[in-house]
């Protein structure tokens, strides 16, 4: 039977974009009232041909978990868009799998933010990803 638990500290993300609702459902992870990640229960849904989570989720995951803690780092609302994303892909992630996503922010810039991103499952890190994001008016 396949885990379909949310570990402590994890409640609902409204992403509020349908792209989002088909990618997800995705869980902010808040520890002393701070944001601190995100997380994703891999279900059927989410695996390529060979059963494990698709390349493009996983990123999907990176670059949602990237724009929370950009957000969460600025005292201001802000728009931004992402100039580039990498990623290593270090071992499969399986179905029932709690995939974990934490940023740290490496220079927030006035035009531009660079931060990496730490995927994991329980304690083994299943991928990194790092990536740019471009500054950009709210018009």
């Amino acid at each position: 039977m396949i885990d379909q638990t949310i570990p402590e500290h994890y409640r609902l993300l409204n992403r509020y974009s349908s792209f989002s609702d088909l990618t997800g459902p995705f869980y902010e992870k808040i520890v002393d009232d701070r944001h601190v990640g995100i997380g994703l229960r891999v279900q059927a849904t989410h695996l390529n041909k060979v059963g494990v989570a698709h390349g493009g989720l996983i990123m999907t995951v990176a670059d949602n978990a990237f724009g929370d803690a950009i957000l969460n780092a600025h005292d201001e609302p802000m728009a931004f868009v992402t100039m580039s994303l990498t990623c290593e892909f270090m071992s499969p992630v399986r179905e029932g799998d709690w995939l974990e996503a934490t940023v740290d922010i490496q220079r927030k810039g006035k035009r531009v933010v660079f931060a990496n991103c730490d995927m994991r499952v329980g304690d083994k890190k299943v991928a990194f990803a790092t990536a740019l994001f471009s500054m950009i008016d709210k018009k």
